[in-house]
Protein backbone atom coordinates (compact mmCIF):
# COMPACT_ATOMS: atom_id res chain seq x y z
CA UNK A 1 0.00 0.00 0.00
CA UNK A 2 1.33 3.33 -1.10
CA UNK A 3 0.83 6.83 -0.12
CA UNK A 4 -2.42 9.05 -1.89
CA UNK A 5 -1.33 11.12 -4.38
CA UNK A 6 -2.19 14.39 -3.45
CA UNK A 7 -1.84 16.15 -6.97
CA UNK A 8 -3.54 13.37 -9.55
CA UNK A 9 -3.71 14.79 -13.04
CA UNK A 10 -7.30 13.42 -13.34
CA UNK A 11 -8.23 15.69 -10.13
CA UNK A 12 -6.99 18.85 -11.65
CA UNK A 13 -9.47 18.28 -14.70
CA UNK A 14 -12.46 18.46 -12.55
CA UNK A 15 -11.48 21.57 -10.87
CA UNK A 16 -12.70 24.58 -12.67
CA UNK A 17 -11.58 28.19 -12.12
CA UNK A 18 -14.48 30.94 -11.51
CA UNK A 19 -14.61 33.49 -14.23
CA UNK A 20 -14.99 36.80 -13.66
CA UNK A 21 -18.06 38.65 -14.35
CA UNK A 22 -18.30 41.91 -16.04
CA UNK A 23 -21.34 44.53 -16.23
CA UNK A 24 -22.14 47.34 -18.29
CA UNK A 25 -22.92 50.40 -16.57
CA UNK A 26 -26.88 50.41 -18.25
CA UNK A 27 -26.72 46.99 -16.00
CA UNK A 28 -25.30 48.90 -13.26
CA UNK A 29 -27.92 51.07 -13.15
CA UNK A 30 -31.11 48.73 -13.51
CA UNK A 31 -29.86 46.80 -10.50
CA UNK A 32 -29.05 50.64 -8.49
CA UNK A 33 -32.77 51.67 -9.59
CA UNK A 34 -33.66 48.48 -8.41
CA UNK A 35 -32.23 48.97 -4.56
CA UNK A 36 -33.59 52.50 -4.48
CA UNK A 37 -37.21 50.89 -4.91
CA UNK A 38 -37.43 50.06 -2.11
CA UNK A 39 -35.31 46.69 -1.40
CA UNK A 40 -31.99 46.18 0.97
CA UNK A 41 -28.87 46.33 -0.15
CA UNK A 42 -28.95 42.49 0.93
CA UNK A 43 -31.57 41.52 -1.09
CA UNK A 44 -30.47 43.41 -4.00
CA UNK A 45 -27.18 41.90 -4.31
CA UNK A 46 -28.88 38.10 -3.35
CA UNK A 47 -30.80 38.48 -6.33
CA UNK A 48 -28.37 39.88 -9.30
CA UNK A 49 -25.61 37.25 -7.35
CA UNK A 50 -23.09 39.92 -6.73
CA UNK A 51 -21.53 40.57 -3.65
CA UNK A 52 -23.24 43.68 -1.16
CA UNK A 53 -20.08 45.70 -1.16
CA UNK A 54 -20.12 45.73 -4.92
CA UNK A 55 -23.30 47.59 -4.45
CA UNK A 56 -21.75 49.42 -2.01
CA UNK A 57 -19.28 50.53 -4.76
CA UNK A 58 -21.71 51.00 -7.74
CA UNK A 59 -24.39 53.10 -5.76
CA UNK A 60 -21.19 55.42 -4.65
CA UNK A 61 -20.11 55.90 -8.16
CA UNK A 62 -23.51 56.21 -9.91
CA UNK A 63 -23.43 59.95 -11.03
CA UNK A 64 -20.44 58.96 -12.85
CA UNK A 65 -22.44 56.28 -14.26
CA UNK A 66 -24.63 57.66 -15.43
CA UNK A 67 -22.80 60.25 -17.37
CA UNK A 68 -20.88 57.30 -19.20
CA UNK A 69 -22.13 55.41 -22.85
CA UNK A 70 -24.26 52.60 -21.75
CA UNK A 71 -22.27 49.98 -23.20
CA UNK A 72 -19.03 51.06 -21.08
CA UNK A 73 -18.14 48.43 -18.60
CA UNK A 74 -15.54 49.91 -16.41
CA UNK A 75 -14.72 53.85 -15.28
CA UNK A 76 -12.05 55.71 -15.71
CA UNK A 77 -9.82 53.13 -18.11
CA UNK A 78 -8.39 55.78 -20.72
CA UNK A 79 -5.08 56.10 -20.95
CA UNK A 80 -3.75 59.86 -20.05
CA UNK A 81 -2.59 61.97 -22.97
CA UNK A 82 1.30 62.49 -23.23
CA UNK A 83 0.00 66.38 -24.62
CA UNK A 84 -3.20 66.77 -23.43
CA UNK A 85 -2.81 70.70 -24.79
CA UNK A 86 -2.65 69.25 -28.36
CA UNK A 87 -5.37 66.72 -27.76
CA UNK A 88 -7.96 69.52 -26.34
CA UNK A 89 -6.79 72.01 -29.46
CA UNK A 90 -7.32 68.98 -32.34
CA UNK A 91 -10.55 67.86 -30.66
CA UNK A 92 -12.06 71.42 -30.83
Amino acid sequence: MGRPQANKRSNRSTITEKKRRHWNAHKKIAIIMYHENGHSKNKTAAKFNIQTNQLYNWISKKPQLLKVQPDVKRLNTRVKPKYPALETALLT
